[in-house]
């Protein structure tokens, strides 16, 4: 019995179900594709029972059985669907006849469904099951990875770092002038940059969405992705997280660099947070909790003087699962819970003043029992 099987039969059992089922597209449902590996942009359903159960349309049958890790892959035309849209006024309707066939075809009478599960499907089938509105457990189960999503990550992130080296390469061959960087005869975007960013992601077979470049008044803004000009003597943060387009697997790394003449005060800044990485880093470990490793980062801020006040300073949690999701658990929060071997989390501190810009740095690490593996190799190297 695989793994994913005792899961599901477990929480079967504790929870007194017959099956679970899940709806939608695994495009925009990432449990759905994590249990059946098929990807599909059009909706499914995925019954995990005593094993996984698919039921797609029949378009889809053939490349889901040769696709999909489905234990059986079962098509609507298999319940007549045609003659089910010619007799029912709502396609919907039509779908929800075959659904209760399907259901009733493998024995289930009490059904579990998450909360995000669809009202109209819900509605018409609760008169013919005993349905439970539960939380999908299978984002828990996402959390501790696979060797196979382990070596997955580490594929996504040595593409992000080519396309690091390639930002930080563009970055570093340009000249300051008065306000700007100039590369190539004209001021050197954050446009620009992303682009390269892109391209350099694509020919390894990734794609990412939201890159930031953001370097002046723009980097004291943890999310803002960043626009225009790009600043002399002062910092730029760059974050890169793509997604494989083959595995689907994220990869997620930050690092801030500047070009020109750095104040002094931004070099301690980037110090501390440099600091307060490498603590976070050495205290990720299996058994320790997400709330202890950001504790570990606030008490060298806090020792450094760097304590937040009003939006300023260490804005933000530590760090979070990645895997699957950009922003997937484990958390390294305030309220972040025991870590396992084999969770992959960012450790990203920041610091963040308006009149001052921002600096970041983010590593992705596997926790393990005795401390964690750092997949990020690229350097940190503050001032080109």
């Amino acid at each position: 019995m695989s793994l994913s099987s005792q899961r599901t039969g477990r929480f079967l059992s504790d929870h007194e179900l017959d099956g679970f089922l899940l709806l939608g597209d695994s495009l925009c449902n990432l449990d759905i594709y994590y249990l059946s590996r098929f990807l599909a942009p059009d909706r499914f359903a995925l019954l995990a029972a005593s094993s996984i159960s698919i039921l797609v349309s029949s378009m889809e049958q053939g490349r889901a059985k040769k696709e999909s890790d489905a234990g059986e892959v079962v098509s609507t035309s298999d319940y007549d669907v045609m003659a089910k849209l010619a007799r029912f006024n709502r396609p919907e309707d039509a779908y929800i006849e075959v659904l209760k066939e399907f259901l009733q075809d493998r024995n289930i009478k009490r059904l579990g469904v998450p909360g995000d599960f669809p009202v109209r499907v819900y509605q018409g089938l609760e008169a013919d099951f005993d349905i439970s509105v539960l939380d999908s457990p299978v984002s828990e189960w996402r959390k501790v990875k696979t060797i196979e999503e382990i070596e997955a990550i580490k594929s996504s992130q040595r593409a992000c770092e080519e396309a690091m080296r390639v930002a930080i390469e563009m970055i570093s061959n340009t000249r300051p002038s008065g306000e700007f960087l100039i590369f190539e005869g004209e001021p050197l975007t954050s446009e620009k940059v992303k682009s390269a960013i892109d391209v350099s992601l694509l020919e390894r077979g990734c794609e990412a969405q939201d890159t930031i470049v953001a370097g002046g008044a723009n980097a004291a803004d943890p999310h803002c992705s960043g626009t225009g000009p790009l600043p002399a003597n002062s910092p730029i943060v760059i974050d890169i997280f793509p997604r494989s387009k083959g595995s689907r697997y994220f990869a997620d790394m930050t690092r801030t660099v500047l070009r020109g003449e750095a104040d002094p005060e931004i070099v301690e800044i980037y110090q501390a947070v440099l600091e307060a990485q490498d603590a976070g880093i050495a205290a990720v470990r299996a058994g320790t909790t997400g709330k202890e490793v950001h504790a570990k980062v606030c008490e060298v801020f806090e020792e450094r003087g760097y304590v937040e006040r009003e939006g300023r300073g260490f804005i933000h949690s530590t760090g979070h699962g990645v895997g699957l999701e950009i922003h997937e658990m484990p958390s390294l929060s305030e309220v972040g819970k025991t870590l396992e071997e084999g969770n992959v989390v960012t450790v990203e501190p920041g610091l963040y003043y308006p009149n001052l810009n921002g600096v970041r740095l983010e590593d992705l690490v596997v926790v393990r029992k005795g401390g964690c593996d750092n997949l990020t190799n690229l350097e940190k190297r503050f001032i080109l």
